[in-house]
C-alpha cells in the first residue's frame, strides 16, 4: 500500500528503512513499517508501509504510524443502554443513587455505634472474667 508515485515521479525501489541502532549481534535493525523509497529522478523519500504518506524526513514517518494503530478509539464511547436514557431518567437515577448513599451512611453510623457498644461490653466482661 506504499506510495507508487511521489510528486508525480515514479517509485523505482521500495526497501525497509535501516534504524539508527543495531541488535545485540551487531546486525542493523530495519524499520519494516517505514519504507525507503527511491524515485526515478534519484531522490530518496521515506514512506508509510500502510498508506501513501511520504516525507523527506525519516523521523516524521514513525509518529505518522500511530494513525494506523487499532483498538484505541478516540471517538464516541459505546454507552450501551445508557445512551437511550432521557435527561429525566438520568436525573431520576441520580436521585435514586443519592437515596441509596444516604441510607448507606445511616447504616454505617448505626454499625459503628454497635461496634463501640460491643467493644464496651467485651471490656466489661474481661474485667469480670479475670
Amino acid at each position: 500500500m506504499t506510495a507508487t508515485v511521489v510528486d508525480g515521479v515514479a517509485v523505482v525501489a521500495d526497501d525497509p528503512t535501516p534504524a539508527p541502532m543495531r541488535d545485540n549481534a551487531g546486525t542493523p535493525v530495519l524499520w519494516k513499517q517505514t519504507r525507503t523509497l527511491t524515485l526515478a529522478d534519484g531522490r530518496t523519500v521515506y514512506g508509510c508501509a500502510h498508506c501513501d504518506y511520504t516525507s523527506t524526513n525519516v523521523r516524521s514517518v514513525r509518529p505518522h504510524l500511530n494513525k494506523h494503530r487499532g483498538g484505541r478509539s478516540l471517538g464516541a464511547v459505546d454507552l450501551g443502554d445508557l445512551g437511550a436514557l432521557t435527561l429525566a431518567d438520568v436525573v431520576a437515577r441520580l436521585a435514586e443513587h443519592d437515596q441509596v448513599a444516604a441510607e448507606r451512611d445511616q447504616w454505617k453510623a448505626r454499625a459503628q455505634r454497635a461496634e463501640r457498644s460491643l467493644s464496651t461490653l467485651r471490656t466489661a466482661l474481661r474485667g469480670v472474667a479475670s
